[in-house]
């Protein structure tokens, strides 16, 4: 991992703010300069890391995406989750306001993409600041349809302007297998023009594609998987 982030750039930035907003989610909003440098798209996603890499090049490092982003002050929201209380959980729990924290330069990979007409988003809390903001940066035309599915209402919070603009489920247990069932109901007849993001709970995404892909025959071009760690 030293290599890694001897040869990446570590950018820094202040946090403004901290709340927690839910159970297992806290809001910092970060402040830095270094996000001038970025072309931001909705969904990208920053690397933080869990101390000063600037003296512990070992240090631990967590991914976590924008929820929102303001160019002209150049100050960017993050939810953080705390379901795993891990090492990440300890560092969210801990950064204060004023602090510095340190992270790579912002990139991302799961993107918005207006280039169809119909879209269903699927996730679990992990993923729901994503959600919330592929959701914003999608065309007012489009037709959405969404399933977001949570173990407690206490896990549940609003978007960054304090709506609700989704379809939650509380299942409890969450089951792979029980979020297919209920998720089927809101896919359309064919894929040719809808693209389905599917993200947060691992085994549930990895179903939600086979089954997608195998069954439904959707285009691979039009699946946006990808697991959130908790």
């Amino acid at each position: 991992m030293g290599h890694r982030k001897e040869a990446s750039i570590i950018q820094s930035g202040i946090v403004l703010m901290k709340e927690k907003i839910a159970r297992h989610t806290f809001h910092i909003k970060v402040q830095s300069q270094d996000f001038s440098q970025m072309q931001y798209v909705p969904g990208f996603t920053a690397q933080f890391f869990l101390g000063n890499p600037h003296y512990d090049i070992d240090c631990e490092d967590r991914k976590y995406s924008f929820w929102n982003y303001e160019p002209v002050h150049q100050i960017a929201d993050f939810a953080i989750c705390t379901f795993s209380n891990g090492k990440g959980a300890d560092w969210i729990k801990s950064v204060q306001p004023g602090d510095i924290v340190y992270f790579e330069q912002p990139r991302g990979k799961l993107l918005v993409d207006n280039s169809a007409d119909n879209y269903v988003l699927i996730g679990d809390i992990t993923s729901l600041s994503h959600l919330y903001e592929i959701n914003r940066g999608l065309a007012i035309s489009k037709n959405i349809r969404s399933f977001v599915y949570t173990e407690s209402n206490e896990d549940i919070f609003p978007d960054i302007d304090h709506s609700f603009p989704f379809e939650y489920h509380i299942i409890n247990p969450v089951s792979e297998k029980a979020i297919l069932e209920k998720v089927k109901r809101i896919f359309p007849a064919g894929f040719e023009n809808t693209m389905v993001y599917t993200v947060g709970h691992p085994a549930t995404c990895i179903t939600i594609h086979h089954y997608l892909k195998n069954e439904c025959n959707a285009p691979l071009h039009h699946l946006r998987t990808k697991p959130f760690w908790k």
